[in-house]
């Protein structure tokens, strides 16, 4: 991979380094020195087709300055050489970044609302320390009388080149007997290459994508237990499973902060999110955050939504696939009505529905 440009800021008195390469796609990974950047560092979303852009924080290399100039005086050289330069690892301190990235909400008004038995929804209006908004959705679902289902375009098993609006997913998987009462988006997925999800999927016991891939995921078993897990904890699971999407990062574990990607601008950046958690007594609770529009809502770090998934009681939560794709809808007795407001990072007041490959429907058993 070329390095285009390679530039040093300083913001609130903090040194990064922002590096352009000219390979884009999913799999591009910055190799500087010893050290191996993956796509996450990458701050464009939608991702940018024609180039990668790597916001390195100064909290994991030292030397972002020395490096910025280094590839100036590359680029201005006739006989310009191979580029080595070794970042040094910075290892901040775990509790000062927690605080630093806790915006450390507090929840002014609450809504709920019966959506269908064993189904509560509610709409928090919630202020950061900075009395800057946010509004967050929830739905919690005791799984006794309710369940989830993994709604995928056309309702269908089909991975490759194939997505959809999660409207339409409600409405293909409704056509087809499922009693969907409320939805929300789910994994990760290739949005420019293949539609292909990133982690596993399972729908109806019959696994749809990457039966081993290692990240978490959301699961109902065959007897109706809903698991957060990975292959790697728990071998051999997916032979258990009904219904199942994962995420990325296991963001909360036996009720503490477990991986909020401490080091990845997409973490630690606030934006719209969505997550789903699991309590000890087996109710299911996923949360949405929205974001990217300051007046209305501020969005959330991966910080935030760790701990607002341990206020709300999760034992256990993921982090699902966020940004333009964060959606909440319920049914009402017009058909389903959307509750938050998706944000696409370039036209945040657009109200853009995004299509993707799989979405997290809520069930009537």
């Amino acid at each position: 991979m070329k390095i285009i440009s390679a530039e040093c800021l300083k913001e609130n008195d903090k040194i990064k380094a922002v590096v352009r390469t000219d390979k884009a796609g999913f799999d591009a990974c910055l190799m500087i020195g010893c050290c191996v950047f993956p796509d996450e560092f990458n701050i464009e979303e939608p991702y940018d087709r024609k180039s990668h852009v790597f916001h390195i924080d100064g909290h994991y290399c030292e030397g972002a300055e020395k490096f910025a100039l280094l590839v100036k005086k590359h680029k201005k050289s006739r006989r310009p050489k191979k580029l080595k330069f070794d970042f040094k690892p910075v290892f901040a301190d775990e509790n000062a970044l927690l605080d630093e990235y806790n915006s450390r909400f507090e929840i002014k008004k609450e809504e709920k609302e019966t959506v269908a038995n064993g189904v509560v929804y509610t709409h928090y209006l919630i202020e950061d320390k900075n009395a800057a908004p946010v509004n967050a959705f929830t739905f919690e679902i005791d799984t006794k009388l309710a369940s989830l289902y993994v709604g995928t375009p056309d309702d269908g098993y089909e991975s490759i080149k194939v997505k959809a609006k999660v409207p339409e997913m409600i409405d293909a998987a409704v056509r087809n007997g499922v009693k969907v009462v409320a939805a929300m988006n789910a994994d990760f997925f290739d949005m420019f290459g293949d539609c292909h999800p990133s982690g596993l999927c399972v729908k109806n016991s019959r696994i749809v994508a990457n039966a081993e891939s290692p990240r978490p995921f959301i699961g109902i078993k065959k007897d109706g237990t809903p698991v957060i897990t990975d292959i790697n904890e728990s071998p051999g699971i997916t032979d258990e499973l009904s219904q199942a999407a994962a995420g990325l990062e296991m963001i909360v574990q036996d009720g503490k902060i477990a991986d909020y990607g401490p080091l990845e601008p997409f973490s630690f950046v606030r934006h719209p999110r969505t997550a789903a958690g699991v309590k000890s007594d087996g109710t299911v609770i996923l949360l949405a955050v929205d974001g990217r529009i300051p007046e209305y809502s501020n969005g959330a770090t991966l910080v935030d939504l760790a701990e607002f998934m341990i206020k709300l009681g999760a034992d256990r939560a993921i982090n699902l696939d966020g940004g333009g794709s964060t959606i909440v809808y319920t049914k009402s007795e017009r058909g389903f009505d959307l509750r938050n407001y998706p944000a696409d990072l370039f036209r945040p007041r657009a109200k853009l529905i995004r299509k993707e490959f799989d979405a997290l429907l809520v069930v009537e058993k």
